[in-house]
């Protein structure tokens, strides 16, 4: 979808909003953004790994980390050489785009949801929330303005590099596991609900929408921050709970098109990966975990953006 088609479907789901004045592009505050973009790439070396629950390869056949049906069967996937953001897209950054594009800032119909989109962007360079559609046509105009090939990584490709190049982490953090002071409860290398709660008392801003800057906790050894936490992340794929399957070994796409149907409003399932507010000994936030929503809800429901660069060698 081209920018000025997106700026139709923005029409369909906020409400009241001036059409925007053209935007006055300054070319060289635009070279100094892409230059900076394209900076926070980080490499992923193609190679093979296995997706999904792996944990019958690491604790013994029929073993399992997670009881969801849709990270199985365990499958052999490889991949062509890649580059993926260092961090999630911050809103300072997709505020700019907008201005660039000439499009409208994000409204919504209902004032309680544009309450809850100025909390959950209250702190500097935390991510911004998109819908599938905006997160797509983000990575589209950076294609546009760069001439890289920018797009939504693929699900496999956001799990490799979750992995670190699809080695067996449970969690991609600093370390590979969840850790937090034991006394106060409060995260060392992400975000707990302890976090949150005193980050409400101290600023006013609901725990439930907090979201911290994408560069607060340690990346991962592969150089990669937020990935398991801090907002789920759109990938380019539909969401077919069957898929693991019947994909495809060598770099596989996703669906077609659409498979499941959300009734109530007649939109098709796109996949979204890491977790929100992820909690020790649960699935969300595993580098596994397949969580999925419609693509243009008509709230801010935390999701969150991370382009790739479809190239066989780093971008210099």
């Amino acid at each position: 979808m081209t920018v000025g088609k997106y700026s139709l479907a923005l029409l369909l789901l906020l409400s009241g909003c001036d059409k925007p004045e053209p935007a006055v592009r300054d070319n060289a505050e635009l070279a100094q953004y892409l230059q900076r973009i394209t900076g926070d790439l980080v490499f992923i070396p193609g190679g093979t790994f296995w997706m999904g629950d792996f944990c019958s390869r690491t604790h013994g056949e029929g073993a399992r980390c997670s009881s969801e049906k849709d990270t199985k069967p365990l499958h052999e996937v490889t991949l062509s050489s890649y580059s993926i953001g260092r961090f999630k897209v911050t809103h300072e950054d997709y505020a700019f785009y907008l201005k660039m594009a000439g499009l409208p800032e994000l409204r919504y119909k209902d004032q309680y949801d544009n309450k809850t989109l100025a909390d959950m962007n209250h702190f500097k360079n935390s991510p911004a929330v998109v819908s599938w559609r905006e997160a797509d046509s983000y990575c589209r105009w950076l294609k546009k303005e760069t001439g890289l090939a920018f797009s939504l990584p693929t699900e496999a490709q956001w799990e490799y590099a979750a992995r670190d190049r699809g080695q067996y982490i449970l969690v991609a953090t600093d370390d590979g596991d969840w850790r937090e002071d034991e006394k106060t409860g409060r995260g060392e290398n992400y975000g707990t609900s302890e976090d949150r709660q005193a980050t409400e008392e101290a600023t006013g801003v609901d725990s439930s929408f907090v979201r911290y800057a994408v560069d607060r906790y340690p990346p991962t050894p592969g150089g990669l921050y937020g990935m398991s936490e801090n907002g789920y992340e759109w990938v380019s794929d539909w969401y077919d709970p069957d898929y693991y399957a019947k994909s495809p070994r060598q770099d596989p796409q996703g669906p077609e098109k659409g498979v499941i149907l959300d009734d109530d409003n007649g939109q098709y399932m796109k996949v979204r990966r890491g977790g929100d507010n992820p909690s020790p000994g649960f699935d969300v936030g595993l580098t596994f975990f397949r969580g999925y929503a419609i693509k243009d809800k008509p709230y801010p429901d935390g999701t969150t953006v991370r382009c790739a660069v479809n190239a066989a060698e780093a971008v210099k």
